[in-house]
């Protein structure tokens, strides 16, 4: 009985050995920050191109020019070898007749971290009625990978001194990546309210990327309403974010065709989303900003993480994506 359970334990660490041997030997991923490879036949994807298109690379939300929510690279499976087995996102598209339409998805197949999206169907008509009827599930999944990665970067490489600040200022801890500063920590006295504003940053000579957060006394349901959080916000950017210029300073563009309200549960709490456009008053920066205010009902507060870019002419969808990741990563110290 002994040898068995001495042989038993044995054969337990090889088969462990062997998984840690398979993840050191994946490959890290290949391809650009966004981008999909689609492997689907030369005939289905003449018959289906518009509906993927459409899908795949429409509009990312809140930006100031038009920029796709992916880059999307077509092959047909004869092309599809290793150096297209390696990329970080794939959707593999099968037409079978005797097969049931169906989406799996698989991580870290040929590479790591990668995410593969296997789509079957009888035929071209039902895999594009698939592919149409699962978009929000496809295209969440794939944006779930893209930030995955860059959350796991940054806690690879964290700024622990700026985060530790920012736990003791305001009570809110954040994944902070390498490169950021501590810029500002401040109370003051707005419309009646005591408010803590915080402010971080990564600067380059072509591009910023920056985080507000602030908090206030909680004291009533309306002040998660648009209007209220719009108020507020260009409240504090008129009175701590100042623009290059004398007398400029940050403020929201108020079109309600530009700046988007929603409302959804984060980890359990009621969690309001502003996303769109900011501009400076009195000189001519912009660019795109998203903010995610709750409840703090521990602390009696509204706290409010507010992400911006300014890139110039570059494009800001990755930039932007970068700074959501970070916020992604907001908790309450007291949760």
């Amino acid at each position: 009985m002994k040898r068995l359970t001495i042989l038993a334990a044995l054969a337990t660490m090889i088969f462990a050995g062997c998984n840690n041997v398979r993840e050191k030997v994946l490959p890290q991923i290949s391809g650009k920050a966004g981008e999909v490879v689609i492997v689907i036949e030369d005939q289905v994807w003449k018959s289906t191109t518009d509906t993927i298109i459409n899908i795949l690379k429409a509009d990312v939300p809140g930006l100031p020019q038009s920029e796709p929510m992916f880059d999307v690279v077509r092959i047909p499976n004869s092309a599809f070898t290793e150096i297209f087995q390696r990329h970080r996102n794939i959707i593999s598209c099968r037409i079978a007749a005797d097969s049931a339409a169906s989406i799996k998805v698989a991580s870290d197949i040929w590479a790591t971290p990668q995410t593969v999206i296997q789509i079957v169907a009888p035929s071209a008509q039902a895999f594009e009625q698939l592919f149409s009827d699962n978009r929000e599930k496809i295209v969440g999944l794939l944006l779930k990978a893209e930030q995955d990665r860059i959350i796991k970067n940054y806690s690879t490489f964290p700024e622990r001194q700026v985060m530790d600040k920012l736990a003791k200022a305001t009570g809110v801890t954040m994944t902070i990546p390498k490169g950021y500063t501590f810029d500002m920590d401040t109370t003051c006295i707005l419309n009646g309210d005591t408010c803590h504003f915080v402010w971080i940053s990564h600067e380059t000579p072509e591009i910023s990327q920056g985080l507000f957060v602030y908090y206030y006394d909680y004291t009533d349901s309306l002040m998660l309403t648009r209007d209220r959080l719009m108020a507020m916000r260009d409240l504090m950017c008129k009175r701590f974010v100042g623009g290059p210029s004398d007398g400029s300073y940050m403020t929201t563009v108020a079109f309600e065709d530009v700046t988007t309200f929603r409302s959804f549960n984060r980890r359990g709490q009621y969690t309001a989303e502003l996303r769109g456009l900011w501009e400076t008053h009195g000189d001519f920066m912009g660019g795109p900003f998203v903010s995610l205010t709750q409840y703090d009902a521990k602390c009696g507060r509204i706290v409010t993480v507010d992400g911006y870019v300014y890139a110039g002419k570059k494009d800001k969808r990755n930039y932007m994506r970068q700074v959501e990741a970070i916020m992604s990563t907001m908790q309450f110290v007291n949760e």
